[in-house]
């Protein structure tokens, strides 16, 4: 996904002459994981979780195809599909944090979720270097076939992801809580939207999961155009997003041992406070400056996966398991919605306005999500406090 992913927006620019063209095919992705969410959700209520996220994987290797096409014939529609059908995998990779949860406790749950969520460190980390790598010495210039080897790469990757999910995934942990041979879960529906939005931890797991995906989306996909526009070199490109990709995933663990200790919705407003300064940081960097880039992208990254760990574990927790599939799954595609959507506006706002103004407003999205989770926390012990006197 990730090599995918730091290429698409600059094809997309190289191929149509445009920057919100580019950012249009990066969102692609967001947009490929809200549309596959549900479809998806409902395939593993019925035949489980290897079915699901091995096939999504699968279609994601048939997205990445579809891309090195683009980049062969130039024809930004190719981009653009390829990208969709590629967050059909991330959409399976969101439900793979999950099934590190089905079979949890409440007292290791954040810790199962964090686990599946750092082992997407190493790949998450070269995927961009290698990917960017490749077409800094492939000697292709600014032609858009210098992008044809990340997306062969990023196939073959997926195509291993998937046959390691459909044949090693069993038993299905889905059919393991059920204990019949299919997982016989509820399929997502309109009504699991307001039983998250009637349960208070589940509606602040929400709006940290939804606003934190918004900042991370809309400033990391114009950033590389940003930094391009100062001439810094692709392999740089590529190491600035390893870095923030490593913050999305490699303090995974040690967040989920905080998450099972201290308050879950705490955690996403100190993971808003992170993304809020990050923001900052970028929007002070000038396009051929690349240290404050790297630093703000990283402090969301961090923030991003302080706020996703908890909320995931949040959103687990309030819900029994029959309906957990369809509250999960609904949560997901409002995520990557806001996150497609915050995509193609970061484009528009940077071609009409400037990064630097895009990343300070990612600043205050970031600080409203910081307070509505501090006025969580003092509800929350508000009720703990009463709750003996009640008894």
């Amino acid at each position: 996904m990730t090599t995918s992913y730091a290429a698409a927006a600059l094809l997309g620019s190289e191929i149509t002459g445009s920057d919100t063209r580019g950012a249009i095919a990066a969102v692609g992705l967001s947009i490929g994981g809200t549309l596959a969410g549900l479809p998806l959700a409902a395939v593993m209520a019925r035949n489980g979780r290897r079915i699901g996220i091995g096939g999504a994987y699968l279609v994601g290797a048939i997205g990445a195809a579809s891309a090195a096409i683009a980049a062969i014939a130039e024809v930004y529609f190719f981009l653009v599909v390829g990208m969709i059908l590629v967050g059909c995998g991330q959409a399976g990779n969101l439900a793979a944090r999950y099934a590190g949860a089905d079979l949890a406790t409440d007292e290791n749950r954040a810790r199962s979720i964090s686990l599946v969520i750092w082992g997407s460190t190493v790949g998450s980390v070269l995927g961009p270097t290698i990917g960017l790598g490749l077409r800094s010495i492939s000697g292709s210039g600014d032609a858009a076939s210098g992008y044809i080897l990340p997306y062969v790469c990023a196939a073959g990757f997926f195509l291993v992801a998937a046959a390691g999910v459909l044949y090693r995934l069993r038993p299905d942990p889905l059919h393991l809580i059920t204990g019949e041979g299919e997982a016989g879960f509820r399929a997502p529906r309109l009504a699991d939207l307001g039983l998250i939005l009637a349960h208070p931890a589940a509606r602040v797991a929400l709006l940290g999961m939804m606003l934190t995906q918004a900042v991370m989306v809309g400033v990391m996909t114009v950033t590389p155009l940003h930094m391009t526009d100062g001439d810094q070199d692709a392999f740089v490109i590529g190491l600035m997003i390893s870095l923030h990709i490593m913050g999305m995933y490699f303090f995974a663990p040690a967040i989920g041992k905080i998450a099972d200790r201290i308050s879950k919705e705490l955690l996403i407003g100190i993971g808003a406070v992170l993304t809020a300064v990050g923001s900052e940081i970028a929007s002070h960097t000038d396009a051929p400056d690349a240290t404050g880039h790297m630093v703000g992208l990283l402090l969301i990254g961090i923030g991003w996966c302080g706020s996703l760990v908890a909320g995931s574990a949040l959103m687990t927790e309030a819900f029994e398991p029959e309906v957990r599939v369809a509250t999960q799954a609904t949560a997901d595609v409002l995520m990557t919605a806001t996150g497609a959507a915050a995509g193609v506006a970061s484009g528009l706002a940077v071609e009409q306005r400037s990064y630097h103004d895009l990343a300070h407003w990612a600043t205050f999205v970031s600080i409203f999500l910081a307070v509505v989770a501090a006025i969580a926390v003092v509800q929350s012990s508000r009720v703990d406090e009463t709750e003996p006197q009640s008894a």
